[in-house]
């Protein structure tokens, strides 16, 4: 069993190939249908999980899939090498995680959320304000992409003339795949951001202000402010988490509703299938498609001997498909029950951001069926992202649509 020849089964499977949401979406079918428990030579090795129970088990089980960064170029948001910094609680395991993660779990527990909901609705209405006379816009640039920036970054107390530079770092990191020149300058762009957080903290110490910077600097752990770095780890992690994985999800409930007629007339004439549909649209298009992971002690897994050490790729997306698990699983459902998808993921990790994320895509999709409801892609101008490896999304999505009214 050493080396790649004895990681038995073995198949060529490059997450970063695809270059389009469809080709990812059937190459995930292929090794979910063909070998879903499978070890590729690509990306400098790794296993890869592919069906439902085999990534639900996987992300529930931190004391063998690790969280935590052994190796300093290889986190667990990306199988890739990448330039990011730790991204605290995100890789941490137990006993430290719990300390890192309380503070995230109060400043976005549903109650805390709702309180934001003023800030969204304005956000969403002032938006759209901006071009709804026209009778034209691009919801990936108009809507899509700044608005979760908008209510992360006023909720965070970030300085707003840096909302835009700060957001496209992310947005550019998400967008490029790794080892492109774009990747690397939106990479090399992290040194200025995280510099900018540091002085932002360290700021929020010595005069601390109703936002939620604030709140993370002040946080203690075992009676103790958390250390300047790890404080800054976490509202990283809050940044990138809060500007692109919303907007990759509505981005995508955009496209498929002016692609389906049917599903867009179902939710004007029924805005109650809006909480049953959020969740499909959730299942179909996971805002995250998949996350990493790193062996922390021999063991068998499916039949297969995994080794301390090395690195898993779990596949939301792929999980998200899988038949056993969701009938018609290729087809959106709008009223889907029970939808158990691994989106926000499963376990200590799931998603701290959930309940904001639900409530902006909710409050854009709603805006969007009340104020452009016959709205109309040019499909001759929708733009993809070229990686969809991790978050996928649209760089363009032109529109028409009747000329409405500012609100």
């Amino acid at each position: 069993m050493d080396g790649a020849e004895g990681r038995r089964p073995t198949v060529e499977f490059d997450v970063f190939v695809q270059h389009s949401m469809a080709a990812s979406d059937e190459a995930w079918r292929e090794l979910r249908e063909g070998c879903p428990v499978s070890w590729t030579p690509h990306n400098g090795g790794h296993w890869t999980l592919a069906g439902y129970e085999d990534v639900t088990t996987a992300f529930r089980d931190w004391e063998t899939f690790s969280s935590e960064r052994p190796d300093p170029e290889r986190c667990a948001i990306s199988i890739a090498h990448s330039p990011l910094p730790v991204l605290l609680p995100e890789e941490s395991d137990p006993p430290r995680w719990h300390g890192y993660r309380r503070i995230l779990a109060e400043l976005l527990s549903p109650g805390a959320v709702e309180r934001l909901r003023p800030r969204v609705e304005h956000w969403v209405g002032h938006l759209i304000d901006q071009f709804v006379e026209t009778g034209c816009a691009e919801l990936a640039h108009d809507l899509a992409v700044p608005l979760p920036s908008m209510v992360t970054m006023e909720w965070l107390g970030w300085p707003r003339e840096e909302w835009l530079p700060a957001a496209s770092t992310f947005h550019e990191m998400a967008k490029y795949v790794p080892g492109s020149p774009g990747y690397a300058e939106a990479g090399a762009r992290f040194g200025w951001l995280a510099g900018r957080i540091a002085e932002e903290m360290a700021d929020r110490r010595r005069h601390p202000r109703d936002d939620a910077m604030s709140r993370i600097a002040a946080h203690e752990v075992d009676g103790e402010l958390l250390p300047p770095e790890i404080a800054a780890s976490i509202v990283l992690i809050t940044l990138g988490g809060g500007v692109d994985t919303t907007t990759a999800l509505t981005s995508a409930a955009l496209i498929h509703l002016g692609r389906h007629r049917g599903d867009r007339q179902r939710l004007l004439a029924d805005p109650s299938l809006l909480d049953s549909a959020t969740e499909e649209f959730l299942r179909l298009y996971p805002p995250a498609r998949t996350h990493a992971r790193t062996v922390a002690h021999d063991t068998e897994f499916a039949g297969c001997a995994l080794r301390a050490g090395d690195r898993v790729l779990l596949s939301e997306i792929s999980a998200n498909r899988d038949t056993q698990s969701f009938p018609d699983a290729d087809r959106f459902v709008i009223d889907r029950f029970p939808n158990r998808h691994v989106s926000f993921g499963v376990g200590i990790h799931r998603c701290p951001g959930s309940h904001l994320a639900r409530l902006e895509f909710k409050t854009m999709i709603t805006h969007v069926l009340q104020r452009l409801p016959d709205f109309v892609l040019d499909e001759g101008a929708v733009v993809e992202y070229p990686n969809w490896s991790m978050i996928g999304g649209w760089a363009a999505i032109p529109v028409t649509f009747t000329p409405g009214t500012r609100g």
